[in-house]
């Protein structure tokens, strides 16, 4: 391990270009795929090409489906054993692999990430976090860090032992600790690090018991821990429920002191309020492994057993305040926060806003949720492809995130969905906040 240090990874714009390589293609890389049908046959005894594995896996992945599209009371979800595991490696593993490559691309580019980090995955599983970092310091070789994953099931544990082991080289720059055998929400006090630069919760948040004020303060357990300057990164599926829980529990963690630093930003001043927030972000489709298409062949509902798709809720928050975005050339007297658009129904107005979602539309029609943390109804600007101009197409390229002046804009209102719609025109401009 190279000792602690702030320099940034971005130095090495060629790494990430290889990172993006690397994630372009949409592959799982050909070492994690075998590992994982290494272990499928130390686990069974047999081969992928196996019928009655093949079979015994299509009903462990249904059921694994059911269980967690399952809400309230009734929804379980279980990783802990046998065939469970290895419904979570065939299924789910490559996606959630691919996510966290993303986001971690995402970290290093918007100087997040540097040399010397301390890491503590709580929730780790087979190990996807651990090894998305490997990944990424091969292609970033100033990037170094330790890895603490955190991982109370023994299924989980060896699977990641076995996934990790396999895939380090001796010159990895990530070090990975054996997993803590300990429940995030329990855990002693005593038994969290020190220092923490980077704690993570991929897919665990509604996996812990109680509201979101009580999964909060089992965050907030450990975010005591963290650096100065450390952050936390939260992240959960795309649909209604958990993202909208995910949110919830941002809320919670704000109110307790931590400050947000993405996707939202509070260009007002003002904190988010009770609104509900469904909000997500897609990613490239991923190509079905070797395992996914034997799950596929050869039974009339195969696209069952294909999982590409990546879509997530994520949320970055941290203990310092983020830096401030500039409102370089704007006039805040004439610019309406979306709280009071119900002022100006019809009207033409100029705004400030971040986009909260990718493309929801088609070719036809471009739509993007859009917020400025004063809305108290979903807001999206709308795009009709016939009024597509040079001046207005940023509303088309900026990422999810970013923070956009739309210029121009009519405002609509949807009585049926209790939303606004802001009508961007041949007339209306928009440009990145701050430019």
């Amino acid at each position: 391990m190279v000792p602690p240090g702030t320099g940034s990874v971005l130095a090495d714009p060629t790494g990430l270009d290889a990172f993006d390589s690397l994630l372009a293609s949409g592959r799982l890389p050909g070492r994690l795929e075998e590992l994982v049908e290494d272990y499928l046959a130390v686990k069974t005894g047999r081969t992928i090409g196996d019928g009655v594995i093949l079979d015994r896996l299509r009903r462990a992945i249904v059921a694994q489906k059911s269980g967690y599209w399952r809400e309230g009371r009734r929804r379980e979800i279980s990783y802990r054993a046998g065939y469970s595991v290895l419904a979570y490696l065939a299924y789910q593993f490559p996606v959630y692999y691919f996510q966290s490559c993303h986001l971690f691309g995402w970290l290093a580019k918007s100087g997040r990430l540097r040399t010397g980090m301390r890491v503590v995955d709580l929730g780790t599983g087979p190990g996807v976090i651990p090894l998305a970092l490997i990944t990424l310091s091969r292609c970033l070789p100033q990037f170094a860090a330790e890895i603490i994953p955190v991982e109370p099931s023994e299924e989980h544990r060896e699977a990641c032992r076995h996934l990790v082991h396999g895939f380090s080289r001796p010159d990895d720059r990530v070090r990975v600790h054996p997993a803590l055998r300990v429940d995030a929400a329990s855990v002693e006090v005593s038994t969290i690090p020190q220092e923490i630069d980077l704690l993570i919760l991929s897919n665990i948040l509604n996996e812990l018991p109680g509201d979101a004020r009580q999964r909060a303060d089992a965050v907030l357990r450990w975010s005591e821990h963290l650096a100065d300057d450390g952050i936390v990164l939260l992240v959960e599926p795309a649909d209604l429920v958990n993202s909208m829980a995910l949110r919830d529990v941002q809320r919670e963690l704000i109110r307790s002191g931590l400050h947000l630093h993405y996707p939202c930003r509070f260009l007002w001043g003002s904190g988010c309020g009770s609104v509900p927030c469904w909000s997500f972000e897609e990613r490239p489709m991923i190509r079905p492994t070797r395992l996914q298409e034997a799950l596929s062949s050869g039974v009339a509902d195969g696209y069952r057993y294909r999982n590409t798709d990546i879509k997530f809720s994520a949320a970055l928050l941290g203990r310092e305040r983020p830096a401030r975005i500039e409102w370089t050339g704007i006039d805040r007297r004439r610019t309406i926060p979306l709280s009071r658009l119900h002022r100006h129904v019809d009207r033409r107005i100029c705004c400030v806003a971040t986009l909260m979602s990718n493309d929801l539309g088609d070719a036809r029609t471009h739509i993007r949720k859009i917020c400025d943390g004063t809305a108290r109804r979903p807001v999206f600007a709308v795009l009709p492809a016939y009024h597509e101009t040079p001046e207005n197409r940023v509303l088309l390229d900026a990422r999810y995130g970013e923070s956009i002046v739309l210029r121009d804009v009519l405002v609509r209102e949807n009585p049926k969905t209790r939303a606004f719609n802001l009508l961007v025109t041949r007339l209306s401009g928009v440009r990145p906040l701050g430019a």
